[in-house]
């Protein structure tokens, strides 16, 4: 089975091929352009590098949130297109998962960050067993201050995610550190693996099923109610 994963989520854009747990090309991208031009040349980067055709991808991953509003459709939108046309099922990652994984080699609580701004971060906890991530929280938009009480609790705590300096900075928790820099953003390889995981687990859905998760009212919406006076 060969996994495309996508991930748009922040603001490095990543994508990576995995085929049965195994890497078989990736490419990321920080920075320079949108998401939107950089997004479909590196999809064909990582299948030329490979000698593939996107009519052999048996199954697309993409980070569907939370993340960068505008991040996420690009994202979403780019794998129901392609998709579309091969009825391939697509596997709805959560970005804060994929980062988890990301730290799977620590001996801690697993606290990925991401800055949802508004004085707030999108955040979930994790722990490892036997080599496999344990969810202990879902993902949710928390403040600074609750999460540093939830996690206060804990001996030893790794962060990563766009968020986790901006985080750190906020808190005085003796067990909480920062990640290596080499692990500190989403990166597609562990979406694809992911994926590859919901698709075992029959947690796949169709292209049309397929859709951002925000968390939070995007902005837009938020504006237009506060305006309207409606709660």
């Amino acid at each position: 089975m060969l996994t495309l994963g996508i991930d748009t989520s922040a603001v490095t854009a990543s994508v990576a091929l995995v085929s049965d747990g195994e890497v078989v090309s990736e490419c990321s991208v920080t920075g320079a352009l949108t998401h939107s031009e950089h997004l479909v040349p590196m999809i064909n980067d990582v299948l030329v590098f490979a000698g593939l055709k996107i009519s052999d991808v048996s199954l697309y991953a993409v980070n569907a949130g939370p993340g960068s509003f505008t991040g996420l459709r690009i994202g979403v939108s780019t794998v129901k297109g392609m998709a579309f046309s091969s009825l391939a099922p697509c596997a709805p990652v959560s970005t804060l998962e994929a980062l988890a994984m990301r730290l799977v080699p620590y001996s801690a609580v697993l606290c990925p960050v991401m800055d949802a701004r508004r004085n707030e971060f999108y955040n979930a906890l994790f722990t490892v067993s036997d080599g496999s991530l344990v969810r202990l929280t879902p993902d949710r938009a928390i403040s600074a201050a609750d999460l540093e009480k939830e996690i206060s609790g804990y001996e030893k705590v790794v962060v990563n995610g766009d968020g986790a300096d901006k985080f750190l900075s906020l808190v005085s928790l003796p067990g909480v550190t920062r990640c290596d820099a080499a692990l500190l953003r989403q990166n597609a390889v562990q979406t694809a693996l992911i994926g590859e995981r919901m698709k075992k687990e029959n947690l796949t859905v169709s292209c049309d099923r397929l859709s951002p998760v925000y968390l939070r009212v995007p902005q837009a919406e938020r504006v237009y109610n506060e305006k309207n006076n409606i709660l």
